[in-house]
Order: C-alpha cells, then sequence, then structure tokens
C-alpha cells in the first residue's frame, strides 16, 4: 500500500511539472506570473534532485544573487512548503563575494558577466545553481530557465550537476532540453 502512495505522489508531482509551463501568462502581469512559476519549479526541483550530504541544518537554504524580483516569489512560497519537513529560508546575496551555503542558488541576469567567478565562488559545493539568462548551462549553471512561445521551461547540463554530486531523477531529465 506505502508503493501505492509513493507512485500517486511522484505522478501527481510529475504531471504538476507538465502541467506549470502550460499555465497561460496573464498579460496585466506577466512578469510576476513568470516569477511565480519560476518559483513553483524551483521548489519543485527540491522533489526530483537529492543532494549528496543529508541536511542537518533546521531549513533548506534556497539564495537568490543580484537583482531578480523571484525573490519575492519564493518568500511568498517559503511561507507555505517545506523541503524535507524543514522549512525554506530564503537568502538575498548582493554580490558574489558574501556567497555562503545555500542549497539552491539562484542567478539572475544582472549577474551575466559573474558567472565564472561564481561558480568558483561556490567551489564543488553541492548548491544547485539556476538561472534565467541565456547561455547560462553553457556556461556552467545546472538548469536554466527560458521562455519558448509564452511558457516557462528549463534547460539542464548534467555535467555541472554530477560535478557537484547531486543526482537527478530521470523523471526530471525528460522534461528538460539538455545542454551538452
Amino acid at each position: 500500500m506505502r508503493q501505492y502512495y509513493k507512485f500517486i505522489i511522484s505522478l501527481s508531482i510529475f504531471v504538476a511539472f507538465i502541467i506549470l509551463p502550460a499555465s497561460p501568462v496573464n498579460p496585466e502581469s506577466p512578469d510576476s506570473d513568470i516569477d511565480d512559476l519560476k518559483a513553483a519549479f524551483i521548489y519543485n526541483f527540491t522533489k526530483y534532485i537529492k543532494w549528496p550530504i543529508p541536511n542537518i541544518n533546521n531549513t533548506f537554504k534556497i539564495g537568490v544573487l543580484g537583482d531578480s524580483e523571484v525573490i519575492v516569489s519564493l518568500q511568498k512560497l517559503a511561507t507555505k512548503k517545506l523541503v524535507d519537513n524543514k522549512p525554506i529560508e530564503i537568502v538575498h546575496f548582493d554580490s558574489f563575494q558574501n556567497l555562503r551555503f545555500c542549497h539552491i542558488l539562484f542567478i539572475s541576469e544582472s549577474e551575466n558577466q559573474n558567472i565564472a567567478e561564481i561558480l568558483s565562488a561556490l567551489g564543488n559545493n553541492a548548491t544547485l545553481t539556476i538561472g534565467d539568462s541565456p547561455d547560462f548551462c553553457e556556461r556552467g549553471i545546472m538548469i536554466n530557465f527560458f521562455l519558448q512561445n509564452e511558457m516557462v521551461k528549463f534547460e539542464m547540463n548534467p555535467a555541472s550537476l554530477e560535478n557537484a554530486g547531486l543526482k537527478v531523477s530521470s523523471q526530471l531529465q525528460k522534461l528538460a532540453r539538455i545542454v551538452p
């Protein structure tokens, strides 16, 4: 019976990934809708990615580096959701020199010129890097959002994920555009 419930939960999450990108963007507030979708994707990624070291912290940390309104959507989401039964803590970093450990780091387009330094500062930490700018995946970011036909989609760099020791579900990989 336990396996049945696990299957139903997994299927529900998988369906959420399919339905979310197909959600229409509200023409009156397209940017906030897109940020809400990105925040929902970020949260759902936590269900399909395994970190190499168990989370012994009291919170699950999601960092936002640079100028991005996705932080507002993440903060709203953090008041309602948990990751591995732990509250979500949203941390804003105004500079890559101030980075501290977080499980996920969302890198805004405003940090485009600093990608090499950001990745160097993170080193081999098991931090899932997510961006929203063209060519971020090609430059080493693990997951990158893009718009296609007014829908939020994502691409993935499996080599970067593997180098950080992160294990990605094959279900999630099937939904992503893979970047070599």
